[in-house]
């Protein structure tokens, strides 16, 4: 079994373990700090975004960043359909070394600029609950063998993205409202 094989199974098996021993008393954050962690080692990256849709459905917020640039990441605001995690979380398609400033603007440019992006779509039954992106201060920074094993982390991703939305619903708001996220884009 290759290294990176065993750093995929590694991160499967953390994430699935964080779904369930947090019993749902994480935060958003929480869940944002494990997946930088873990991503970092699997896919070697400079920046991480997880984006999730606003209360109107309308526009995709990145809500959770790390990494180089994170502060200037943290709160970017896109319509659906526009920029790297909007046609994303729209088209359900990942993009690989996409142009960063589609989603960040000039923000991409500050030192160390990044260069390339890889976008992908955190998908649970027919909703998208977030649109991962990691960036990379390297041109054509990421291989298909990348895109591969965010593809296999992502169902689990969405997943712990769920309970923690649920529990966040449940602590923040009154009962009654949707969760955030959980009808951002429905198969058609």
């Amino acid at each position: 079994m290759k290294a990176e094989e065993i750093r995929l199974d590694d991160g499967l098996l953390a994430v699935r373990s964080l779904s369930r021993a947090l019993g749902g008393q994480a935060q958003l954050t929480d869940v944002g700090s494990l997946v930088w962690m873990l991503i970092r080692q699997i896919v070697p990256c400079e920046s991480m975004a997880l984006f999730l849709p606003d209360e109107s459905h309308e526009h995709i917020e990145a809500r959770v960043a790390a990494g180089a640039h994170a502060s200037k990441l943290r709160g970017i605001t896109r319509p659906l359909a526009t920029g790297l995690a909007g046609w994303v979380a729209v088209n359900r398609q990942p993009i690989i070394n996409g142009e960063p400033s589609l989603d960040l603007g000039l923000c991409a440019e500050v030192a160390p600029a990044l260069r390339s992006a890889i976008v992908v779509p955190l998908v649970d039954s027919d909703a998208v609950i977030a649109v991962l992106a990691l960036y990379s201060r390297d041109l054509l920074a990421f291989s298909d063998d990348h895109l591969r094993a965010l593809e296999l982390l992502a169902p689990n991703l969405a997943m712990s993205l769920i309970d923690v939305l649920i529990a966040d619903e449940d602590r923040f708001t009154p009962a009654g409202r949707p969760a955030p996220g959980l009808t951002l884009v429905h198969s058609r």
